[in-house]
């Protein structure tokens, strides 16, 4: 069901960093997985609906979700923001219902994108949240 690929396994990345695609368009689901393990992250998915997003991230418990608000189905992205951000993960909204995104998802993106996105927009994104919450997670280990 899930597929977790690193097929640049040699490369050196600073810990773990695994990241959730939730996306019902196959292709843009997949342009996503692939974009991403080029660029030598370990990418868990895609999942086409929210309940299979949920799955994979307690399987896995991802670093961060790309997530698509509008799944077509009863739950939707902001759902799965909402049950991620306990586990501590963080979310990428990529989507194009700029306005739900920005009301109802706000609290909890690290980011939003609008829909159609840029391939360097994405990976510029990406880069900048995982730096940003491995930094307030070593912060707050630091504190303890």
């Amino acid at each position: 069901m899930s597929i977790a690929t690193n097929p640049t396994a040699g490369r050196e990345r600073s810990g773990e960093q695994s990241i959730l695609i939730c996306e019902d368009n196959h292709l843009i689901a997949r342009g996503c997985a692939m974009l991403l393990a080029r660029a030598g992250y370990t990418v868990i998915g895609p999942a086409h609906s929210a309940e299979e997003a949920l799955e994979m991230a307690y399987r896995h418990r991802p670093s961060l979700a790309l997530l698509d608000i509008g799944l077509g189905g009863v739950l939707d992205g902001i759902s799965v923001a909402a049950e991620l951000a306990p586990l501590g993960v963080a979310v990428i909204f990529i989507t194009a219902d700029y306005r739900r995104a920005a009301s109802e998802g706000r609290e909890y993106a690290a980011e939003i994108l609008i829909k159609p996105v840029r391939v360097g927009t994405v990976l510029a994104s990406v880069a900048s949240v995982l730096q940003n919450s491995q930094g307030t997670k070593s912060d707050g280990a630091a504190a303890v």
